[in-house]
């Protein structure tokens, strides 16, 4: 370099020194300005009550719900921590847990095999438990929890995007005390996934085309219905173009990585188990069918509760909680696919079609709708129609008194080791 070229340089050098606290200035001041938003206080406020809310049905349903009169206290001081964890680790939480522990090369005693969880959530969970030194059981439930308040952060700016600041915070409320909101607690999925599917919702329709499609190619690791997302992604980017595919740009990368999260675990079972269609086939441990005749889940569920099942027993009841959740959520999918749009329609009817050509019909199961009260909790669409119904004061008090008594029967259902859903 030649002292000219080293003079040159030296004043170059020096503004971009004095750009630098600048620049982290800047981003200093973004990040005070999200902290302070209207979204994080709203969101913050309500997930800070609804984890206080499961903290106490915790304890008292646990204690009150022993089984011995005047039993020792289950909750040992020294060991209060684990004995609540304890208390969460049922069902599908013993298996992200096994995944995140052993990977996917092995099966229970059953025939079940894990090749029926997709992989995102068991792999932060493992990222977590060994970066904290925790157990895989506490790594499990700080992903879900953390996951589920980026979920509310996000939904409240998107409803507010759609609709307004009083429905963002109605939607962010109803959808934490929504009845099967327990497993927003829990180690499972549902907020992860409720997390990355409405990222990519507010994304897509903020046009950042990219950003949509890597939260949608995430929400494809986490569960098979994330890869619909590429269907209102890709309306969503051609429409901004009038359908003219001469028009196409470096945006519909972001179509095309949608579905990336879903082939990357195909690749990997093919690898690990040898067969990159094992998440399909897995399911036949769970009754799971196929059938194109997508209203058998809903038929066989009613004659279950008006023939075969006994009045009032265990799978009657559990029949009339699917039958009437998800027949409500079928009937408010319409409506909100009329009052937000093509692009909500579209991940709906997609939604609807890939749950309901899979009941548990197989073997006469009893419960042929099974989880559907569970899987509704990612229809955040019907949520935000929630928000707007919520604007007439008696809806509003009706559902959270409803909504709050029976989230916490179910809570305390699942934390005594009852099946729910």
């Amino acid at each position: 370099m030649t002292a000219r070229d080293d003079a040159s340089a030296r004043p170059r050098t020096a503004e971009r020194a004095r750009r630098s606290p600048a620049v982290l200035r800047l981003q200093a001041t973004h990040l005070q300005r999200v902290v302070a938003s209207e979204a994080v206080h709203v969101s913050a406020g309500v997930w800070l009550l609804s984890r206080a809310l499961f903290a106490v049905l915790t304890y008292l349903g646990v204690v009150l719900f022993n089984d011995s009169l005047h039993a020792s206290h289950p909750f040992g001081r020294p060991s209060f921590t684990h004995q609540f964890l304890a208390a969460w680790n049922r069902w599908d939480v013993q298996w992200y847990v096994d995944i995140a522990q052993r990977g996917y090369g092995w099966k229970k005693a059953a025939g079940t095999s894990p090749t029926a969880f997709f992989p995102l959530y068991p792999a932060l969970v493992h990222v977590v438990g060994t970066l904290t030194q925790r157990s895989y059981l506490t790594a499990a439930m700080l992903v879900s929890n953390v996951a589920f308040f980026l979920a509310l952060w996000y939904l409240w700016r998107l409803a507010r995007w759609e609709i307004g600041r009083a429905v963002a915070g109605r939607t962010v409320l109803y959808v934490t005390v929504f009845p099967t909101a327990l497993f927003f607690f829990a180690g499972y999925t549902e907020s992860l996934f409720l997390w990355l599917t409405v990222a990519s919702f507010y994304h897509l329709r903020r046009q950042d085309w990219l950003l949509a499609g890597a939260f949608g190619a995430l929400a494809s690791a986490t569960r098979v219905s994330g890869v619909l997302l590429v269907l209102p992604l890709a309306y969503e980017y051609l429409r901004g173009r009038n359908f003219d595919l001469r028009r196409l740009d470096r945006g519909a990368l972001g179509v095309v990585l949608v579905p990336t999260g879903l082939a990357a675990f195909m690749a990997y079972l093919a690898l690990s188990v040898g067969d990159a269609m094992a998440f399909t086939q897995s399911q036949a441990a769970w009754q799971k069918i196929f059938t194109p005749w997508i209203w058998s889940g809903f038929l066989e569920s009613l004659r279950q509760i008006l023939e075969v099942q006994p009045a009032a027993s265990f799978f009657e009841v559990h029949n009339v909680i699917n039958v009437t959740i998800g027949g409500l959520f079928l009937v408010l999918s319409f409506v909100a696919a009329r009052r937000l749009g093509a692009s909500y329609g579209l991940y709906l009817a997609a939604f609807w079609l890939v749950t309901l050509v899979s009941p548990a019909m197989a073997n006469g199961y009893p419960v042929p709708l099974i989880s559907l009260s569970r899987y509704v909790l990612a229809l955040f669409p019907v949520f935000i129609c929630l928000g707007i119904v919520g604007r007439r004061g008696e809806f509003h008090n009706a559902y959270m008194v409803l909504s709050t008594g029976i989230l916490a029967l179910f809570t305390i259902q699942f934390l005594t080791g009852g099946w729910i859903i």
